[in-house]
């Protein structure tokens, strides 16, 4: 008799250990998953959260693939390869033992972390069969006294679509709680070769099986498969088929959907194995033994009264009782022949020969019939027997193929995060090959010589008084650069630098050979009179000159006091003529003036035009500044003179503030001496041959 069947429903990978406690307990099983686990599908929510693990006051598992989930991500946030570093000051709570099981082989155990789970979880705590592995009895084991939760904050990891009832228990006793999703279930497809078994365990001649229901998801996953892969009548044989179930939500969710025989069962593997060992002791018989080879039995013995002697027409019955004795003669032991007759001995010859010869023809038949029976039957039983075994060794290879890859997709995700880690460690390796060499420069450059250094130095620093000199002709900033080098070189006191103080010694004479030149005096003068050129006055914007202010205006001088008053009034008379007499000429010398003029145009100019004289004044003595200073004598008398010329031309050379001007611009010529500058392409020529040897 085949034995029972229990069709396990786990997601591939995670029922192998409960499989072999089945097996070993001498159940079949059959691997039919009707939940697919992986990782989320966003897991950038769980990794922020995961990043401030230390804020919360307790963080929840709700089952085993949250734990390994979850710890794997905060590995993956914490970079530490050697799996994640739990905070021992952050409390842990899980619903069931698988999860504390989990926890456990991720080194998460008490007393170094507090775990908290429902009463039988943890094995040391008896439940007895009551234990409950629930939300419900987690709830139970919390501190859910008034205000034990108040402003706190609570961090529940889960999968897709979890429950929400003890989220909603803390948010009521005051906790602000986080539920992300660390895994996501989806709804696998079975193989065609899992149906099939499930269709020949719907026959009416089929072994016993049974449906381990291990989740409400599960439940409605293989109602909702059913009702597309099976047919009306299959589907309704299926709700008739025994089912196990861990807990009473899932009983429920099961009978609800139709299932008609829910077998209720204890938490976990062991509550789940007892139950179907419990079940399958139910329906298992009595082996059935193997058919015994079939071997002919011996003829019936028939014994019978010897006749009694008979007349001749009572001749032909003889034979009968001869045959009769023959038989039993030949069946049990000889006996002599009682009437001692050679005739009768004759008749009772010819009659058994015939009886020896079909005997063994229908024995050998009825042999051959059992024969043919017994070995159709073994042959029967054999191919059933190779079939269920070849069934369950493809169940036992679909559920490897799932488990692999499972295992495949975990190992390419941990490919592709190791190669994640090994391109940021060739970034690492390759910034600190370049501050290897940088550092390696560096040492380089440290360990130069004291020589080399200073060498280096005092070419710096002769190159750029060199370039000073050129540009500006600053000879002091040149000498100052050459006697400061002198004196460095004068403290090493090393023969090889004689050569070299030589060639600086001649161009420090050089450069003390120099005339001074007052450049900047001359710059300034020009300055000066740039300002000066809008205040000239120009000879064709001349006025007659005004009166000076109030003097017509001034009052008589007083009378001496003790004056008579006729005398005072003919004084004051003669002064009022006076005044009249000058205002007179001076009224007559406005009106006609007479000058002597060079150039007419100089009278010819308009306002605007006066305007534009000034500009172009100034422009010609800002030409003549830039020259001065960049020592381009040629251009700068050249656009002195030009000024000086417009100057005298235009404007009224009478003018204090023109002969002003005229005189600066003359001192300014005159402090512009046209120096030749020396250059220090001696000492760095010497400098440059000291740096070869």
């Amino acid at each position: 008799m085949p034995r029972p069947t229990v069709v396990v429903t786990r997601p591939a990978g995670q029922s192998r250990q409960l499989t072999e406690a089945l097996q070993a307990a001498g159940l079949d099983v059959l691997s039919f998953p009707l939940l697919a686990i992986g990782p989320a599908a966003d897991d950038v929510p769980l990794r922020a959260e995961l990043g401030r693990i230390e804020d919360y006051a307790l963080v929840v598992f709700v089952s085993p693939n949250a734990v390994s989930y979850g710890l794997d991500t905060l590995a993956q946030v914490q970079n530490a390869p050697g799996g994640a570093r739990w905070p021992e000051s952050v409390p842990v709570a899980v619903v069931g033992p698988s999860s504390v099981v989990a926890l456990a082989e991720r080194g998460i155990t008490p007393p170094a972390y507090r775990v908290i789970a429902p009463a039988g979880a943890q094995g040391n705590d008896t439940a007895g069969d009551a234990a409950r592995f629930d939300s419900e009895a987690l709830w139970s084991e919390l501190d859910t006294s008034p205000g034990a939760f108040a402003g706190r904050k609570v961090l529940i990891i889960r999968g897709s679509g979890g429950r929400e009832w003890l989220a909603d228990r803390l948010r009521d006793a005051g906790a602000s709680v986080e539920a992300v999703e660390a895994y996501s279930r989806t709804l696998p497809e079975p193989s065609g070769m899992q149906w099939q078994a499930v269709r020949d365990s719907l026959k009416p001649d089929a072994p016993p099986y049974a449906w381990l229901l291990t989740s409400s998801e599960a439940v409605r996953n293989l109602d909702g498969l059913a009702r597309l892969h099976l047919s009306p009548q299959e589907h309704e044989r299926l709700k008739q088929m025994q089912c196990i179930a861990p807990h009473a939500r899932i009983a429920a969710q099961a009978q609800s959907l139709g299932f008609a025989h829910v077998l209720p069962a204890a938490p976990g593997d062991a509550g789940l194995l007892a139950a179907c060992t419990q079940w399958g002791e139910a329906y298992a018989g009595p082996a059935t033994p193997a058919p015994a080879p079939v071997s002919p039995a011996p003829a019936p013995v028939v014994v019978q009264p010897e006749p009694e002697p008979t007349p001749a027409p009572m001749a032909p019955k003889e034979p009968t009782s001869t045959k009769v004795e023959r038989v039993t003669t030949d069946t049990t032991s000889p006996s002599p022949n009682p009437g001692g007759n050679p005739g009768s001995s004759g008749m009772s010859g010819a009659f058994v020969t015939p009886a020896r010869r079909m005997n063994p023809w229908w024995l050998l038949v009825a042999v051959l019939v059992v024969a043919v029976a017994g070995g159709f039957w073994w042959l029967q039983m054999r191919v059933e027997h190779l079939t269920q075994e070849l069934a369950r060794r493809q169940q036992s290879a679909d559920t490897l193929v799932q488990e692999t890859r499972v295992l495949s997709r975990d190992a390419q995700e941990t490919v592709k995060a190791l190669q994640g880690k090994v391109g940021a460690l060739d970034g690492q390796i390759t910034e600190t090959r370049d501050k290897q060499a940088a550092l390696e420069q560096v040492y380089q450059d440290l360990m130069r010589n004291r020589d080399d250094w200073e060498i280096a130095e005092i070419q710096q620093l002769l190159t750029n008084a060199g370039q000073q000199l050129q540009l500006t002709g600053n000879v002091q900033v040149a000498l100052a650069a050459l006697q400061s080098a002198d004196a460095r070189l004068a403290r090493s006191d090393k023969p090889q630098y004689n050569q070299l103080r030589r060639a600086i010694a001649r161009d420090i004479g050089r450069m003390k050979a120099v005339p001074d030149t007052d450049l900047t005096g001359a710059a300034i003068k020009l300055d000066e009179a740039i300002n000066q050129i809008d205040s000239l006055p120009l000879l064709s914007g001349e006025r007659m000159l005004d009166r000076t202010p109030g003097e017509g205006n001034k009052p008589a001088p007083a009378a001496p006091k003790g004056a008579s008053t006729p005398a005072a009034a003919s004084a004051t008379g003669g002064n009022m003529v006076s005044r009249l007499w000058t205002y007179v000429l001076d009224e007559l010398g406005q009106v006609i003036r007479v000058r002597k003029v060079d150039d007419t145009n100089a009278l010819l100019l308009s306002g605007d035009q006066g305007w534009f004289l000034r500009e172009n004044i100034k422009l010609r003595l800002l030409n003549a500044r830039l020259a001065l200073l960049s020592r381009n004598e040629p251009v700068f008398r050249n656009d002195l003179a030009a000024a000086q010329g417009m100057i005298a031309r235009y404007c009224d050379t009478r003018s204090r503030r023109v002969q002003g001007v005229l005189t600066m611009l003359k001192q300014a010529q005159a402090s512009a001496v046209t120096v030749s500058l020396p250059t220090m392409a001696e000492s760095l020529g010497a400098l440059h041959a000291l740096k070869k040897e």
